[in-house]
């Protein structure tokens, strides 16, 4: 299982991945969740094609989790930062 922290202005919290994915391309950094569209993700460098999925699924489950949360989308999306 893996621990994934995100904050939303001064919202925090986490998330735990269950399922057993490798995280080590993506652990330790910072994510923006505005800046998680596939059209963003795709062009990352250094990053895997299933680690470049593994990311959109996180971003994907922490949006879907904060909208439950009733924090507003613009909210989310212009100031929400994931680590993993």
């Amino acid at each position: 299982m893996t621990t994934i922290h995100y904050q939303v202005g001064t919202h925090t919290g986490e998330i735990t991945w269950a399922a057993s994915e490798y995280f080590g391309e993506l652990a330790g950094k910072t994510y923006s969740l505005g800046q998680m569209e596939a059209t963003q993700i795709a062009p990352l460098d250094g990053l895997s094609l299933t680690a470049k999925l593994l990311l959109s699924a996180v971003a994907g489950a922490i949006i879907q989790h904060l909208l439950d949360q009733d924090i507003p989308a613009p909210e989310i999306f212009q100031t929400g930062i994931f680590t993993i």
